[in-house]
């Protein structure tokens, strides 16, 4: 009988009773209950959608800054850039008997990869009478029948809901968009050869990749065989990856006569997205291998030199082949080799007016955005970006490699303000140092400060002994510099707003709890043995060293070994009967169930 009561005790412990709770879905706006009669309604910017939690379609919550940043790029794009598009004002000045108080039409726009419809409603409802006819497309069946239910319950009457191809659509509607937005599930590279030629000249392709691993180097050949560059698994691996992205776009638009220039590029959560905008321009064409580089990166101190592909020559249309390499077989700080990735996009990867123009639409119209705190915080990052300087040193990489405590981030970009260099942060990471100035410089900075900071000398053989050993030429001053402080009011690098902040289950593949979540792992084929609960069946190491001074409070036992041997076996049982009554219930259920 007390056998019988310790296997009851056994199983509340390790099962309690559930409390009933009702049927919630959580939503980037806050808590909804799900009725039982319909899907739920999700709500972000100005839009409404209807989505069943099935994951019959697509539907992912933390892409709500992924498309207020597309919708403030296309209010942006359409008030200052289309507006003022001279090709497009006298098209419309011919359709209307040559009156030159003719506006721009509205834009014409493609989203290839619709799913919910949900990016489209959102054109359509906030970008007011910039919006001209919409396309949401999806191959899907299910996607669309999800997309024609929210657009007759958003009541968009300039939205046309497609079942086709993505790649077949945009092939055969060449120069037909002002605004083709691509955003898959993984990468867009067999989209991009249709996508540039869908756009018309001087139009807005907006492009992102989710597939941030393969991109940011740890699958080489994938990356190699979609984005025809190196990877390098560095620590400016995703500025690196939208420099690649934006590499792959160029190479395709180049095919067709084409070239880009990109607008704004951004790397958040688990993906890089960027708007270029696509000019037809054989001339042009010729000269983008001046805007794409090679990059050696040493094995052992992490400093990195750039190899233009072809050298431009000012005034003409001539373009040489880059010289080189830029560096020795071995590198000049620590003697080690290199790595060689790339061609990536060398050029700048923001557009500093356009970036302005974003950030006024912010201040004024978009107060209403739900991530506008953050996306102001990486238009000023952007803003601050050196524009002409590829990618970024590290400060706790650099730190690391000769074992020494690391700077404040203030103090090193005072020593390179000092020295007469110029230095920023990139937006993709808060202890980056992006300057113009050489590895050498950089070293001798840190070298400076690690040799007051006490730290100890290496083996001369390691990487960090030929560091430290090396004299500096540099006379370091790390006096605070006004430029190297920071307006403390912009939220530069906010955290995550919710545990499990980034990518979901593919639409199909799993039921998630909540529209936009995820389930999770899979259930596990064979039950999982529940550990040991009671800590009072082993025996306190302390107390037998007599170390322990709790007496009964203690976590373990103070009793004798052989006593808590006894109880331990006891529990082993309980747990072995426990599995073996799932495993038979199992069993009887499927000899039922044949």
């Amino acid at each position: 009988m007390d056998f019988f009561w310790k296997i009851l005790e056994f199983l509340r412990k390790i099962h309690p009773p559930e409390e009933d709770s009702p049927n919630t879905s959580i939503c980037s706006r806050g808590t909804m209950t799900e009725s039982e009669s319909g899907p739920v309604k999700i709500s972000e910017g100005k839009a409404e959608i209807l989505f069943t939690t099935q994951n019959e379609v697509f539907y992912n919550k933390v892409q709500e800054l992924n498309r207020d940043f597309t919708v403030t790029a296309l209010t942006t794009f359409g008030k200052h850039v289309h507006a003022n598009d001279r090709k497009i004002l006298k098209r419309a000045r011919q359709l209307n008997d040559n009156d030159n108080n003719t506006k721009a039409p509205g834009l014409k726009v493609l989203e290839a990869l619709g799913a919910t419809g949900l990016r489209s409603v959102r054109f359509s409802k906030e970008l007011g009478s910039l919006a001209g006819r919409i396309t949401c497309n999806d191959v899907s069946p299910e996607a669309v029948i999800a997309m024609k239910r929210n657009i007759a319950h958003n009541e968009c009457q300039n939205i046309t809901a497609s079942t086709a191809d993505a790649c077949v659509l945009m092939c055969t509607n060449k120069n037909e968009f002002d605004v083709v937005d691509l955003d898959p599930y993984g990468t867009p590279a067999m989209f991009l050869d249709t996508a540039v030629q869908a756009v018309r000249s001087g139009g807005l392709l907006c492009v992102t990749a989710t597939d941030l691993a393969v991109l940011a180097g740890n699958h080489i050949q994938a990356c190699y065989g979609k984005y025809g560059g190196m990877p390098l698994k560095r620590v400016y691996c995703h500025e690196f990856a939208l420099r690649l992205l934006l590499s792959c776009v160029d190479s395709h638009a180049n095919r067709h006569g084409r070239y880009i220039k990109p607008l704004f590029s951004y790397k958040a959560d688990f993906y890089v997205r960027v708007f270029v905008q696509v000019f037809q321009s054989l001339g042009e064409v010729q000269k983008t291998s001046s805007r794409r580089s090679y990059v050696y990166d040493c094995v052992g101190c992490h400093a990195f030199h750039l190899q233009k592909v072809g050298v431009h020559t000012p005034g003409t249309q001539q373009v040489a082949p880059g010289r080189g390499p830029p560096v020795s077989p071995n590198c000049e700080e620590c003697g080690r080799n290199f790595y060689i990735g790339g061609p990536i996009w060398s050029d700048p990867i923001h557009d500093t007016e356009f970036l302005g123009q974003m950030k006024e639409h912010l201040a004024g119209e978009g107060k209403y955005l739900g991530t506008i705190k953050r996306m102001t915080g990486m238009l000023t990052l952007a803003e601050e970006e050196l524009p002409d300087i590829p990618l970024f040193y590290e400060l706790s990489t650099l730190s690391k490699t000769i074992h020494c405590t690391c700077p404040p981030l203030a103090i090193f970009r005072s020593a390179i303000l000092n020295a007469g260099y110029r230095v920023s942060l990139s937006h993709v990471c808060p202890k980056s140092i992006k300057t113009n100035a050489p590895p050498s410089v950089v070293w001798d900075v840190m070298r400076r400060w690690a040799l007051d900071n006490g730290a100890k000398l290496r083996e001369p053989d390691t990487v960090a002994g030929i560091l430290l050993r090396k004299q500096p030429t540099l006379a370091v001053d790390f006096t605070l510099h006004p430029l190297a402080k920071q307006d403390p009011d912009v939220l530069r690098f906010p955290p995550n707003p919710e545990p499990h902040w980034g990518p979901k289950a593919r639409a199909g593949k799993r039921k998630p709890d909540s529209p936009g979540g995820d389930s999770g792992a899979k259930a596990r084929k064979t039950p999982k043995k529940e550990p040991l609960h009671d800590l009072k069946l082993f025996s306190c190491k302390r107390f037998e060293m007599n170390q322990c001074d709790l007496g009964d409070s203690c976590r373990y036992s103070h009793n004798t070994k052989e006593n808590n041997l006894e109880n331990a076996n006891t529990e082993a049982e309980l747990n072995n009967s426990m599995v073996s009554s799932e495993i038979l219930g199992e069993s009887v259920t499927s000899d039922t169930a044949s």
